[in-house]
């Protein structure tokens, strides 16, 4: 029996979610310690449980893998939807059900807390979109409806910087773990990413491009990156046309 959830919508203290641009940088040749330094010097770090956040994802999307197929042909419209934790192994407190869009050059995020993950994480995961699809908005039902495969969990740590009204995450030690195959969720048989260290700058539509100024002197470029794409990518789910 799937289990009853209750939602609590973050977007009224979170109203940066709601509509924001993105900019990836990477950072092939430099270390951590030398982006958090520069971060540290320009934008005051935010700090949550701990310095540092352990963050983990669970990544829903259809038997075709549709949105990360979209992410790829660079397909202007297009969602994703995952549900999160932080600095625990599997859902222990409180959990976020996230549905993350894109609109060309604008992006957002729906946002839920899930109070009492634990009992989400000891259901199938075949459940979870069920589940969230009884306890959210109407609105989402078409999504959840559509992606009901768990496919990848992508763990990293991440550390927070804000600057004015922009927010800055500095991204490191990415792995990834399948759940394809998976019935329930288990950490298992990770893939470390190859990947750089990444910096993400959440800003408003428009912005004076402040990241650029932040970053000139790591020599960092703009990228497109996704962790999910990257995550099946690592784990041979995009071997079929």
């Amino acid at each position: 029996m799937t289990v009853a959830l209750t939602l609590r919508d973050e977007s009224a203290q979170r109203a940066d979610l709601a509509l924001r641009s993105e900019t990836k940088f990477a950072f092939p040749d430099v270390d951590v310690a030398s982006v958090r330094a520069v971060l540290r010097r320009a934008a005051t770090p935010i700090v949550y449980a701990g310095a540092v956040s352990l963050v983990r994802s669970v990544y829903f999307d259809d038997a075709e893998l549709g949105a990360c197929r979209a992410n790829l042909s660079g397909l202007g419209v297009r969602n994703k939807f995952r549900v999160r934790w932080y600095d625990r192994e599997l859902p222990g407190g409180d959990c976020w059900f996230e549905i993350k869009w894109r609109k060309n050059a604008a992006t957002g995020k729906h946002r839920f807390r899930v109070p009492g993950g634990a009992a989400l994480a000891r259901e199938p995961l075949r459940e979870w979109p069920r589940a969230l699809h009884a306890a959210a908005p109407a609105r989402f039902a078409p999504l959840l409806d559509k992606m009901q495969q768990a496919v990848a969990l992508v763990e990293y740590r991440r550390e927070h910087f804000e600057l004015g009204d922009a927010r800055f995450t500095l991204d490191y030690d990415l792995r990834f773990y399948p759940l394809m195959e998976s019935r329930r969720l288990r950490l298992r048989f990770a893939e470390r990413s190859t990947s750089p260290v990444l910096v993400e700058c959440k800003a408003a539509l428009g912005g004076d491009q402040r990241e650029q100024r932040v970053l000139r002197p790591l020599g960092g470029r703009p990228v497109r990156f996704s962790k999910y794409v990257t995550a099946c990518q690592r784990l041979g789910y995009l071997t079929a046309s």
